[in-house]
């Protein structure tokens, strides 16, 4: 009995050590708020870390940040968060001390708020999400480990990652989303101009409210085409793996193309 009770107390020792240190993160905020209007352009620059963006109606840009040290609290004066901003444009990046920069355990996450309406240049993180949600002009995403999701963006749109899934809802420009391991899904209400979506390991859907009037080229090499839609086939059909033709009476290009996965089609 006496060996049991021991055991136990080592292991709510072992288990309280394991949380404290799990807990042991240190953290600073930083808080920056700067005028912007609806058409002047905002950029972010990051490496460790989510980037969340929204809009609201402000002339205004609200940028929220939170470093996290894993390790060494000394770790949080090595990265440091760069705003400038010059006529109607407004830039953040994260800059990390290059002597330390291989041991540096620092997350940067970042809450930031924008006009409606504004341009986002260049929006980057290399290991994180890129969350864009509002009413943007051009918007331009792009990271290496991580997911990027988009929404309501009326110009044109880029989303561009390496290992990560890309989501983009409402979007009313032309549309470019890259990956390699990841999916693609797109959701639009009407067809203005053209889409492209290309991924290596992934599948691709294209979710629209009514019907489309587009010329569709969609690819796979491992997987299947499925559409909900009515299309116009020129010529012989060389492959159920190549769809090529109209939906409709034709219009902007839709350009579908994954190497391992299922394309597909639908309302």
């Amino acid at each position: 009995m006496k060996k049991v009770m021991t055991a136990l107390i080592i292991c709510t020792f072992v288990l309280a050590g394991a949380a404290f240190l799990a807990a042991a993160d240190f953290q600073e905020k930083f808080e920056k708020t700067l005028p912007l209007t609806a058409k002047g352009s905002f950029s972010l620059k990051n490496t460790n870390g989510d980037v969340i963006i929204s809009t609201w109606a402000k002339n205004e840009v609200e940028i929220k940040a939170v470093k996290t040290a894993k390790r060494d609290k000394d770790d949080l004066n090595r990265v440091k968060i760069e705003v400038s901003a010059v006529g109607d444009s407004v830039s953040v990046d994260t800059v990390y001390e290059k002597e330390f920069l291989r041991n540096i355990r620092v997350d940067v996450h970042y809450d930031v708020k924008v006009p409606e309406g504004v341009r986002l240049e260049k929006v980057r993180s290399t290991n994180g999400d890129v969350d864009l949600t509002g009413l943007y002009s051009d918007a331009d995403a792009g990271t290496t480990n991580g997911s990027i999701r988009l929404q309501s963006a009326s110009g044109k749109c880029l989303a561009h990652t390496t290992n990560g899934d890309i989501h983009a809802v409402n979007v009313k420009g032309p549309i470019e989303a890259r990956t390699t391991n990841g999916d693609v899904h797109l959701e639009i209400q009407t067809l203005e101009a053209g889409i492209t979506a290309h991924t290596t390991n992934g599948s691709i859907t294209l979710k629209a409210a009514g019907a489309l009037n587009a010329d569709v080229t969609a690819h796979t090499t491992n997987g299947r085409i499925r559409t909900d839609f009515p299309i116009t086939i020129s010529g012989t059909v060389s492959s159920r793996r190549t769809l090529e033709g109209k939906m409709g009476t034709g219009g902007p290009e839709i350009d579908l193309r994954t190497t391992n996965g299922s394309i597909t089609l639908t309302k």
